[in-house]
């Protein structure tokens, strides 16, 4: 009898580490609730959990339950399968996972989807302070309140599951008990619609009814404005700077350009008139002086006077000039 124990517990050993081994090769499956994780009571939904396309059997795991919460077929050529809840309610609200068989062996667990009932209790009322409609970069404060006093207060922006917030019970005001959402430098992102819900700490998955909805309207600053404003002025001023500066150098090019010829052309006819002055010019006055009467036989003497003709020359001493001065005389003849 000992034997056949050992053999028995031998192949369950076996059989499990085989399991195992199986379970490490497989793909992990996906699950995803639809139409969402948020559920109204009495609402449909259905749970989708996709593995492998070997998968001959899904099943769907609720925790706090040993045994698998459903079973289901895979979908006729399809590595897919479905769990259809027709009216949500408190028994259905959880976490869930999910995995599949396949001969000899199974998957391993899902990623956990928290399925959330909405609608158990009444509703608390959501406020806004200091108002709806304000600037990127405002702090503003959302207050959830409530007669039940729930443990816990959490805010949502519709369509966007990623900007919510928790917060435990604050204080109780006038038998209300309170909650304030402090949203500090809000920007764009926080335009949209919020609500806020209330549950108790035991059943986290069982929440109150939406408030009322709460519309935030974020607008772009006047400062932000105005920086973007200076700042494509600034560069068109330096665009323009730059064209002014670029058509002032060629400006200034330019009129280098004819001075420098015109100081060539000065110079070249300056010094044609200089060699033209290095030949100093001699020059002879003549005091003449003509008789009275008309002699053919009369002899003209000229007399040469010394002068003194100063010119500009490099020694810038006078240089002299000869005169001469001529007068004729008659010579007489003697008719003896």
């Amino acid at each position: 009898m000992i034997p056949v124990f050992i053999v028995l517990l031998f192949l369950g050993l076996s059989m499990e580490h085989k399991t195992e081994v199986l379970a490490g090769s497989l793909p992990r499956p996906i699950i995803w609730a639809e139409p969402g994780s948020l559920i109204v009571l009495h609402m449909p939904v259905t749970i989708w959990c996709q593995g492998s396309w070997k998968a001959q059997e899904y099943r769907l795991h609720k925790e706090g339950i040993i045994d698998p919460w459903d079973r289901q077929y895979p979908l006729e050529t399809k590595n897919k399968a479905k769990f259809y809840i027709q009216r949500m309610s408190a028994l259905h609200a959880g976490i869930y996972k999910c995995s599949y068989m396949i001969p000899g062996g199974r998957s391993e667990h899902s990623d956990t989807l928290q399925l959330v009932l909405i609608g158990a209790y009444e509703e608390p009322s959501l406020s806004i302070w200091p108002r709806p409609a304000v600037s990127s970069g405002e702090s503003i404060t959302m207050n959830c309140s409530s007669p039940l006093r729930f443990g816990i207060f959490i805010l949502i922006q519709d369509g966007n599951s990623n900007l919510s917030w928790t917060l435990d019970l604050e204080q109780q005001v006038k038998k209300q008990f309170q909650a304030h959402f402090v949203l500090d430098s809000v920007t764009t992102n926080h335009n949209g619609t919020f609500r806020c819900y209330g549950y108790f700490r035991n059943d986290p998955q069982v929440w109150s009814s939406s408030s009322d909805p709460v519309n935030v309207l974020v607008s772009e600053s006047k400062n932000q404005s105005g920086i973007h404003t200076e700042s494509g002025l600034g560069r068109y001023q330096k665009v323009l700077i730059g064209v002014l500066v670029t058509l002032l150098l060629i400006f200034f090019l330019v009129l280098l350009l004819l001075l420098f010829c015109y100081l060539c052309k000065s110079k070249e006819k300056n010094t044609d008139t200089s060699v033209k002055d290095t030949h100093p010019e001699e020059s002879l006055e003549l005091d003449s002086w003509n008789p009275p009467d008309e002699d053919p036989q009369r002899i003209v003497y000229a007399q040469v006077k010394p002068s003194r003709i100063q010119k500009e020359t490099t020694s810038k001493e006078p240089q002299e000039v000869t005169y001469a001065q001529l007068s004729s005389k008659t010579l007489k003849q003697d008719n003896s």
